[in-house]
């Protein structure tokens, strides 16, 4: 018997004609904050949605060509350690994404190399560490590099030899754990 039953709420009398009344302000402010009338609002709220879409698309589009100017002057900090490139450094990337798809651009950029970029998300720092296929051959471990790294941070990570990820919980301490890849890598090697 009870498979049939629906259950029907009302409000009838005084009390559903300021129900109603107190709807038809609401859509009267709603349409006066949009500047359009009521039976617009729909055709208005799409408008406006649309350019917002547009302006995130517009935004992620100028982040990109930031994040590209920027790798392009990271390329000049990148040194000499014990015969491998390796560039550690602090990027402005705005998302993991952008960070990944500038750590991309690096090590094409580097053709033999260690990259080791670090930013801040959130309020907390966040490491991407790439080895290219001729170093990982040769011992170098992006998981290992990451890993150690992020403990300076008082994090952790790892992933891949040629790709991996760490993050830790002292933003403050970032350049610090920038600075130790040099001696990590070089125990790699060694």
């Amino acid at each position: 018997m009870g498979t049939v039953i629906r259950r029907i709420e009302a409000v009838t009398g005084r009390g559903g004609e300021e129900w109603v009344s107190q709807r038809l302000r609401q859509l009267d402010e709603a349409a006066a904050l949009l500047r359009s009338a009521p039976a617009e609002l729909p055709q208005r709220i799409e408008g406006l949605l649309a350019q917002a879409e547009e302006a995130r698309r517009s935004l992620r589009a100028g982040q990109r060509e930031a994040s590209r100017q920027e790798a392009e002057t990271l390329l000049d900090e990148a040194r000499d350690v014990g015969g491998v490139q390796v560039l550690a450094v602090r990027s402005d990337a705005p998302d993991a994404q952008s960070l990944r798809e500038m750590g991309d651009r690096l090590r094409d950029k580097l053709g033999s190399g260690v990259v080791v970029l670090g930013s801040v998300f959130n309020g907390r720092p966040g490491l991407l560490a790439m080895v290219t296929p001729d170093l990982v051959e040769r011992g170098l471990d992006a998981g290992a590099i990451v890993n150690e790294a992020a403990r300076v941070m008082g994090g952790g990570g790892g992933g891949q030899p040629r790709l991996a990820q760490a993050g830790g919980k002292d933003a403050s301490k970032l350049d610090d754990a920038l600075a130790a890849v040099a001696d990590i890598v070089t125990r790699q090697t060694g």
